[in-house]
């Protein structure tokens, strides 16, 4: 089995200071930021608190991230979403090889499922594809090669070039990432001999 998910051990965070922070966040972007599900956003846009986080991955990883993404699905605020259903369907991320995911808020009964390719072709070939409106739960049959769960301690490094999907439990839950993007691969991140623990 490929393992696909490693925690950032030289760097700890707590999760009622990202969520302070968010709050932070959200006033500063101003009430009239067009959210969406998926904001690509500069270093700039951050509170100093994500700021120094960030910077601190940066170097403790010693690559600058392509970019900076905040996932957001927030039912309290009011704003264009996409149902967070979504995230359930099997998908290689087609723009970046791994990701650094800092949850602030997230249903951590909700697994990231890592899956064979053999097993994805083979359900393609057998149902003319996957998916990929979400209108159907189908795809949550094919049974995941790995079975693993966010940090909410370090940073987690994430391969989201494998096939993958989150398994959504509740719809209404908020889950809000902020996520650092690399053309790097996660073997490759691993072969740095950064500090890190397997998920």
């Amino acid at each position: 089995m490929k393992n696909n998910l490693a925690e950032i051990t030289d760097i700890d965070i707590d999760i009622e200071g990202l969520r302070e922070s968010w709050e932070e966040q959200k006033i500063l972007a101003g009430p009239d930021f067009p959210w969406t599900y998926r904001n690509y956003c500069e270093f700039s846009f951050f509170t100093e608190y994500f700021q120094n986080i960030l910077t601190d991955i940066e170097k403790v990883l010693g690559e600058k991230p392509k970019d900076y993404i905040i996932q957001l699905h927030d039912p309290r605020m009011k704003i264009p979403d996409q149902p967070k259903y979504y995230l359930n369907i099997p998908h290689q991320d087609w723009n970046r090889m791994t990701c650094i995911n800092l949850p602030v808020y997230y249903n951590g009964i909700e697994p990231v499922n890592f899956f064979d390719i053999k097993d994805i072709n083979k359900y393609q070939a057998e149902h003319g594809g996957i998916n990929y409106l979400g209108k159907t739960r189908d795809y949550l049959r094919i049974v995941p090669e790995q079975i693993g769960h966010y940090s909410s301690k370090h940073p987690t490094l994430m391969n989201v070039n494998n096939f993958h999907n989150v398994r959504v439990v509740d719809d209404s839950h908020t889950r809000i990432f902020i996520q650092m993007s690399y053309d790097i691969t996660f073997d490759e991140f691993i072969k740095k001999g950064i500090n890190t623990r397997i998920l």
